[in-house]
């Protein structure tokens, strides 16, 4: 099962025309318990009023409400993808609600340049599963992150226990909606990169989220 960027820009900018249905996956994704996920992901962050969070991976903008109410008007937000018809999106929503702190870049997160020591936090959300060159990606973010700082990991991974026998039925259905790939083991990259990692598994091991200290 082979990933690459080109045919998921092509899904994503698709699902940017259709956020319903972008959002029926994602609530699917997670059991109907994504917004719950969601809250206790971004809330790990730990970031405060006036910082400097990137967003790996926005989307069409779904984090930027709780990420808005963390760093305030002073803060920054760094919303990254490689989707434009995502990131258009995204900009609707910021330009809707006035929110003006937020810097919008389309490009490959595996091969973005991002100014070493410069991030307060990075979150993101089912993005990882679903594009080629995470270990890079998670490499640069790493690199980014000061001092201290932490990157959070929202996403979906094969089941565990009894689960496994449903890996085979929804792989192929959510490698074609939503180029994502079951087999790839996030987890193992984000520790590769990082020795302080926290990771909580929900929905029998198909969802997880993965809080990645970077340390002095």
């Amino acid at each position: 099962m082979v990933l690459d960027l080109e045919s998921g820009e092509k899904i994503y900018d698709c699902l940017g025309r259709h956020p319903t249905f972008y959002r029926f996956i994602r609530w699917s994704v997670c059991f109907g318990r994504e917004h719950g996920f969601q809250k206790r992901a971004l809330r790990s962050l730990k970031i405060k009023r006036g910082e400097t969070v990137l967003d790996l991976g926005c989307g069409n903008g779904v984090n930027f409400p709780l990420l808005e109410e963390a760093v305030g008007a002073t803060g920054k937000i760094i919303a990254l993808d490689y989707s434009s018809g995502m990131l258009d999106q995204a900009m609707i929503t910021a330009a809707w609600n006035g929110w003006r702190n937020i810097k919008f870049i389309q490009a490959d997160a595996a091969r973005v340049n991002l100014p070493d020591n410069s991030l307060d936090g990075a979150v993101c959300t089912f993005a990882f599963s679903a594009m080629p060159g995470e270990d890079a990606a998670i490499r640069r973010v790493a690199a980014a992150l000061k001092p201290g700082a932490q990157l959070v990991v929202l996403d979906a991974k094969a089941f565990t226990g009894l689960g496994r026998i449903l890996n085979p039925v929804l792989g192929p259905i959510f490698k074609h909606t939503t180029n994502w790939n079951y087999k790839k083991d996030v987890i193992a990259m984000i520790r590769k990169h990082f020795n302080e990692v926290e990771v909580s598994e929900y929905n029998c091991g198909c969802n997880y989220i993965a809080v990645a200290k970077k340390n002095g």
